[in-house]
């Protein structure tokens, strides 16, 4: 069958037709809902902004190990997670402080510790005549 110019020019004028309304129906009301969520799209950062917040990170590292290691506490360099200064000097801060209050509480309290006196020294060391002049001057003095 051929397709003679009315029907090619009815054919193309569905085609517009169709294409018009396709384009008012979907086409414009996508666009215009895809154009309003644009202004919420993150904004990309530039390869210098990148390289500033690098450095940045750097830079708190370093704060954050000169930090601990003032406070003699670099051994927690892993056990600490802070993102800012102000909550790394208040970290620093109740650690130490922790850390001095178990150092008080583990030091070494004798508890078979006594004071010797003169006598006893004697007695051990086998002195006889030491143990008695001890004595003695105890009961003239």
């Amino acid at each position: 069958m051929e397709i003679t110019p009315e029907i090619q020019a009815h054919i193309d004028q569905m085609l517009t037709d169709a294409k018009a309304s396709w384009e008012t129906d979907v086409l414009i009301p996508l666009t215009a809902e895809r154009d309003q969520l644009l202004q919420f799209k993150p904004v990309d950062k530039s390869d210098a902004e990148k390289a500033l917040e690098q450095r940045e990170q750097e830079l708190f590292k370093k704060e954050f190990t000169i930090e601990l290691k003032a406070n003699k506490l670099e051994d927690f360099v892993e056990l600490l997670n802070v993102s800012n200064s102000e909550e790394l000097k208040d970290k620093v801060a109740q650690l130490a402080k922790i850390l001095e209050a178990r150092k008080l509480n583990n030091s070494y309290i004798p508890s078979n510790h006594k004071q010797t006196d003169k006598y006893e020294q004697a007695l051990k060391s086998g002195n006889i005549t030491e143990a008695i002049d001890v004595k003695l001057s105890k009961l003239f003095n």
